[in-house]
Parts: structure tokens; C-alpha cells; sequence
């Protein structure tokens, strides 16, 4: 690693910030909420755990996504923290051209009043929206899990525009 250089040019704010992000590793996950009659769904990589009393996390999610409105509307959905086996569900779930491709009862649980839940992953929560708040581009959605599963594994990261697995 060089040493930092005090002295070094300062960078472009908008391209550089954007590498940056590219550059923290997050955990990925699925979050999904009905939609009216239908499924509906988004590939988070900004989930991070908040609390463990009361059991909360929050996820940022950007106002032009698709997904986006259905959530605000739902107060119910679901959260599944992926693992290295999930890779394809991951990307079916970031691409919108794939979005027909999403919520196949082989994987994941339809049974309403239930938000849709993911059956693979490491861990999955039915959760309750507690609290959005607006942070421009983006909402940040602050959410109490109500029931949770577990299936230790390595975990499914996001790293420099890509997937990859930790653990």
C-alpha cells in the first residue's frame, strides 16, 4: 500500500467518490414486498445491521428504483441476506431486463399475507418498516425484523462493481 501523499493532486469529487463506494465491501441482499396482487423486489448492497434490541436493520434504497414506491406503500417485507450459492438470484435482482425472471416458486415463498421470502441465502427476516427518511437520491428505510432464519455460510459480497464471497 503507498503511503499517503498530502501533497497529491485532489481528486475529481463525483468519479473518485464513486470508486470509493465501488471499493467497500458490503453484504448483499434481496428486499421484497407486495405489490398489489404482485412480487416485487431489489438487490440492496447497503443493508447493515442497526440494532439487536429492538432487531433492526436499514438498507438505502434509490428513489428511481422500481421497487422503490411499493415499499413506501407496504409496511411489511422481507429481507434475505445472500450467500455464495446465490450469486444468480442476485443478479436476476439487480438487472430490471431480468425482473420476469424473479420470484419463481421454486425459490421463494408466495404465501400472502406473508411479504415474499427468499429460500436460500445465509439468513432471512419478515420485517416491519419502522422508519424512512429522506436522504436525497436515496431513501433510507429503517426496518424491526418480527422473525428470522439462519443458514450459516459464507457470505455473498459486493466489491469493486462486482460479486464475490467471504467466509
Amino acid at each position: 500500500m503507498a503511503p499517503f501523499d498530502a501533497g497529491a493532486p485532489v481528486p475529481q469529487p463525483e468519479t473518485d467518490f464513486r470508486d470509493v463506494l465501488a471499493h467497500l465491501a458490503s453484504g448483499v441482499a434481496i428486499v421484497a414486498c407486495w405489490d398489489g396482487e404482485a412480487p416485487r423486489g431489489l438487490l440492496v448492497s447497503s443493508i447493515t445491521g442497526l440494532s439487536v434490541a429492538p432487531p433492526r436493520f436499514l438498507f438505502c434504497v434509490r428513489k428511481e428504483a422500481g421497487c422503490h414506491d411499493a415499499l413506501l406503500r407496504r409496511p411489511d417485507l422481507s429481507v434475505a441476506l445472500l450467500g455464495a450459492g446465490d450469486e444468480e438470484e442476485a443478479l436476476r435482482f439487480a438487472s430490471g431486463s431480468r425482473a420476469h425472471e424473479r420470484f419463481d416458486p421454486g425459490r421463494w415463498r408466495l404465501h400472502r399475507p406473508t411479504p415474499p421470502v427468499f429460500g436460500g441465502g445465509v439468513a432471512r427476516a419478515v420485517c416491519r418498516v419502522d422508519t424512512v427518511v429522506d436522504a436525497g437520491s436515496h431513501s433510507i428505510f429503517i426496518v424491526e425484523t418480527e422473525h428470522v432464519g439462519f443458514s450459516p455460510g459464507p457470505a455473498l459480497v459486493a466489491w469493486n462493481r462486482g460479486l464475490t464471497t467471504v467466509g
